[in-house]
């Protein structure tokens, strides 16, 4: 008895620690990461400490020379390089480069959010304002906070709310989406509601890679997004059409909201083509409601 209710009490009990991270979009789309350990980021850190070490000993030979002839000026650039180097090289670096400092990036590491997002300037420096409590003495804090977190947080990441992840370098197969062969949506089937630009680039990033997935497995991985964009778009067409032919919605999403220059979902006639696999969305007698 006093067994059960131990496991109870304990969530964490029959849950090894992972390096998986998934995370789940508005758009109910799964992303799934892979965490990076104390390890490969003492690595990286190491890479930035020599590359930040050398560029000091550099500027040190330079400005020693300078202070023969304007002391003053030397020593306060050196003071305000001493300080870029020890906080805002890394606020700079993953601000600026994707989450990215030169350590990182040579072992594919990279800063996110926490939802899944990429980290902003203002993040990167809330993420290293704590970088001098994370630091002293000797990264302790930084690796005790690690090692209690199940995501390998730092202090400043607890703060900022980001993760460290390794990216997985895959090259897939790509292919042009042909998009003379691909009807936009007729307008009058839509709300007001418009795709951002990110949401855009992965639909068409999916569908340029689509030679490397099999049709049916095209459709399961396209349908909860399709799902989705037919709810926020209160889509009036066939809402059957739409649970058959996901991943051919999504392309027409995509067709219809991309810059282009001839501005063809304008001209789309309210009465669509006839049913096929580029072209799936007809008006339908009456609308499912995609809020259940």
């Amino acid at each position: 008895m006093s067994t059960d209710t131990q496991t109870t009490d304990n969530p964490f009990r029959n849950q090894p620690l992972s390096l998986d991270y998934a995370v789940e979009t508005p758009e109910t789309v799964v992303l799934h990461y892979q965490l990076a350990g104390p390890a490969v980021r003492l690595m990286a850190y190491t890479i930035d400490f020599v590359i930040r070490a050398t560029i000091t000993f550099v500027l040190m030979i330079i400005f020693t020379v300078a202070g023969l002839y304007l002391p003053g000026l030397a020593t306060g650039l050196f003071l305000l390089w001493l300080f870029i180097n020890g906080w805002g090289y890394y606020a700079i670096c993953e601000g600026f480069f994707h989450g990215k400092t030169p350590g990182k990036n040579v072992l594919g590491l990279r800063v996110i959010h926490e939802n899944g997002h990429p980290i902003n300037f203002w993040m990167a420096i809330n993420r290293n304002f704590i970088r001098a409590v994370d630091s002293t003495p000797l990264y302790i804090p930084a690796l005790i906070s690690m090692f209690c977190s199940r995501k390998f947080q730092r202090l400043g990441d607890l703060t900022a709310g980001t993760v460290v992840i390794t990216e997985r370098r895959v090259r897939l197969p790509r292919e042009p989406v042909i998009l003379e062969k691909i009807d936009p949506l007729p307008l009058n089937l839509l709300n007001q509601y418009k795709p951002d630009e990110q949401m855009l680039a992965v639909i068409g990033d999916f569908l340029s890679r689509r030679i490397a997935i099999d049709y049916k497995r095209g459709h399961e991985l396209s349908r909860p997004l399709a799902h989705e964009l037919a709810r926020k778009f209160q889509f009036r067409g066939d809402p059957e059409l739409v649970r058959k032919f996901p991943m051919a919605f999504i392309a027409r999403v995509y067709v219809t909201f991309i810059p282009n220059e001839q501005n063809q979902a304008e001209e789309v006639a309210a009465t669509p083509e006839p049913i096929t696999e580029a072209n799936i969305i007809q008006p339908a007698g009456s609308t499912e409601d995609w809020n259940e």
